[in-house]
């Protein structure tokens, strides 16, 4: 009569540690579901801007992303999508009082 309390004792550790084991099966399973489901339906966030002087700053083409650059940059920082080079326009300077003409 003993041997057969310690079976069952036995037996109902074993499946309650299978019972364990598989629920947390199905919730990895699910987790990995979920993230993959959730990575197609929608994109994953892109992580925050820092800060940039509005001044010698460019802003990215990328709709999605619309960071701010310095303005000597080849590619966006948060996206890394390619930036278009800044135009270089020439100033002509005014012509001072001192000048000798």
């Amino acid at each position: 009569m003993e041997g057969v309390f310690f079976i069952l004792i036995f037996v109902g550790v074993i499946a309650i540690t299978a019972l364990l084991f598989g629920v947390w099966v199905i919730m990895a399973i699910g987790k990995v579901f979920f993230r993959i489901a959730g990575s197609v339906i929608a994109p994953p966030k892109l992580p925050p801007m820092p800060n940039v002087r509005a001044t010698s700053a460019s802003r990215c083409t990328n709709d999605r992303c619309n960071g701010m650059n310095p303005s000597n940059a080849r590619f966006c920082r948060r996206c890394g999508t390619a930036l278009e080079p800044q135009r270089v326009t020439a100033r002509r300077r005014h012509a001072t009082a001192w000048c000798c003409w």
